[in-house]
C-alpha cells in the first residue's frame, strides 16, 4: 500500500503545479482511509482500507493508444502533424518551461489523450519524476513500458531527458508509419523497420 500511496502522492504534487494546452487538466483529488471491521484468519480484525482518486478533464477521443491500433491512417497528414507537434509542446513544457523540470519516464500512446479537436494531453504522471537540466539520475527501479524505456535506461538504469526523447521519437514513427515495429522489441529487424518508415 505504501508504494502506491507514494505513487499517488507524486502524481497529484505533479499535477497541482501543471497548466499547459497539451498537458490534461487536473480538476481535483480524494484520499479518504476508512475502516473496515472483518474478518482475517478466522479473527475480526479492523482494516485499514484506503482510497485514492484523481479527477481530470473530460478527454472525448480517448488515448491515442486506440487510433492507432487499426494503423493511424484514420489521420490525415495535418492532423498527425499536428498530434506530434502538440506533444512535443507539452513535453518542452515539462522539460524547460517550469521551475522544477519533470521527465515524464511513461511517454506512449497509452498516456496521451486526445480532445474533441484531436489536440494531444499528455497524461499519467506516476512515474515522473523532478529533475535538475543537467542531472543524471540512476535508478535499479526500470519501471515503465518496453519499446518506449530508451536503451540506457533498460540496460543500466539511467533516467535524463533524453529518456522522454527516445519515447517521442518512437510515439512519432508510430504516428507516421501506423505501424508498432520497433526493432528489438518487436522482432522487426532494423532493415525491415527502416522500409516502414
Amino acid at each position: 500500500m505504501a508504494g502506491s500511496q507514494s505513487l499517488f502522492q507524486n502524481e497529484v504534487d505533479h499535477l497541482m503545479r501543471l497548466q499547459h494546452p497539451n498537458i490534461v487538466r487536473f480538476r481535483g483529488y480524494c484520499h479518504e482511509t476508512v475502516w473496515l471491521y472483518t474478518e482475517f484468519e478466522g479473527q475480526k480484525v479492523f482494516a485499514e482500507i484506503s482510497e485514492m482518486l484523481l479527477c481530470f478533464e473530460y478527454v472525448p477521443k480517448g488515448s491515442l493508444d486506440v487510433h492507432l491500433s487499426g494503423g493511424s491512417s484514420e489521420f490525415d497528414w495535418h492532423t498527425r502533424y499536428k498530434i506530434i507537434e502538440g506533444i512535443c509542446n507539452g513535453l518542452h513544457y515539462l522539460h524547460d518551461q517550469i521551475d522544477k523540470s519533470i521527465l515524464h519516464l511513461d511517454l506512449k500512446p497509452a498516456n496521451i489523450l486526445l480532445d474533441k479537436n484531436l489536440a494531444p494531453k499528455i497524461t499519467d504522471f506516476g512515474l515522473s519524476r523532478q529533475f535538475d537540466q543537467h542531472q543524471t539520475i540512476s535508478s535499479p527501479n526500470r519501471v515503465g513500458t518496453l519499446g518506449y524505456m530508451a536503451p540506457e535506461r533498460i540496460d543500466e538504469g539511467i533516467i535524463t531527458p533524453k529518456s522522454d526523447i527516445f519515447s517521442l521519437g518512437v510515439i512519432i514513427m508510430e504516428i507516421i508509419t501506423g505501424h508498432r515495429h520497433y526493432p528489438g522489441v518487436s522482432g522487426t529487424s532494423s532493415e525491415d523497420f527502416i522500409e516502414l518508415v
